[in-house]
């Protein structure tokens, strides 16, 4: 009997995740330091986050992509209102950032990312997989990362691109303690 109660939750498991392929999907396991969300909660309370966007799959105009992935960041944690700017000079912290690497390849560390060492693949054709690689930073410091995914992306306008980056700036966050 128990067999088969396992068979069964194991079928409807693959079902489930089987339904879910084209995602958005993070990958668990990131890197969080224990000072991620006082930090983000400092650098966002007198003005915009940095972001720094890498990577242009969808060869959109590189304003507009950062305009749209700090916009669908920004919208990410609603009880913790905050914007963002690709300006560093409109950010009271421009130290404090968050990097995102769109088409990182696997090999790409998120500490090098902090470092200014960013490598991504050339732009693609509309409708595949996006990777992305995602650091929220203090200087050359690695506060928390996070890799994610989304398949049959139409563009940077597309509602699961739009998902998959509020699902990262959750993730790069944390939660309040």
């Amino acid at each position: 009997m128990m067999k088969k109660l396992l068979s069964l939750g194991a079928a409807a498991l693959a079902a489930l995740v089987g339904g879910c392929g084209d995602g958005p999907s993070t990958v668990p396991g990131g890197y969080r330091n224990a000072a991620t969300w006082s930090t983000f909660f400092a650098a966002t309370s007198s003005g915009p986050l940095l972001i720094e966007v890498h990577g242009n799959p969808f060869g959109d105009p590189a304003a507009e992509l950062r305009a749209r992935v700090a916009k669908a960041m920004s919208a990410a944690i609603p009880a913790r209102p905050f914007a963002m700017t690709a300006d560093a000079q409109a950010a009271p912290s421009p130290k404090v950032r968050v990097v995102v690497a769109l088409g990182a390849p696997p090999s790409l560390d998120a500490a090098e990312l902090c470092a200014g060492k960013v490598a991504v693949a050339a732009a693609r054709a509309g409708g595949g997989r996006v990777e992305l690689l995602a650091a929220f930073c203090d200087g050359g410091s690695l506060l928390s990362s996070v890799r994610g995914w989304v398949a049959k992306v139409d563009g940077s306008d597309d509602a699961r691109f739009t998902r998959l980056l509020g699902q990262v700036m959750r993730e790069l966050a944390g939660d309040p303690p």
